[in-house]
């Protein structure tokens, strides 16, 4: 059975404190990681924004955008390597609609 691949975002909230080069070194790490298992992946960095509420003490984040093509059992292992990583204050995944594609 075929596993076919999906078209996904994740929006991170990097650490705020972040030079430009840690947060290249950041995109770099997971794009390596999306592309390691197979995946095609585009990049936007739309740079430090303050927050609408504070997060972890928080009062702004570096937002970083990733859409890239994946399946269930790559979500899981991007999530879980995503969840241990404590410069991401959050993060949130999302499966794109089909029409978009």
């Amino acid at each position: 059975m075929k596993k076919e691949l999906e078209l996904y975002e994740v929006l991170f909230l990097m650490h705020p404190n972040f030079t430009e080069n840690d947060v290249a070194e950041k995109i770099q790490f997971y794009q390596n990681f999306l592309m390691g298992k197979g995946s095609k992946v585009m990049t936007q960095n739309q740079g430090r924004r303050i927050l609408a509420y504070p997060i972890n003490k928080f009062e702004a984040a570096n937002f970083v955008q990733m859409v890239f093509l994946g399946n269930g059992q790559l979500i899981k292992n991007f999530n879980s390597t995503v969840k241990r990583d404590e410069s991401i204050l959050r993060h949130i995944t999302t499966k794109l609609n089909q029409s978009l594609v």
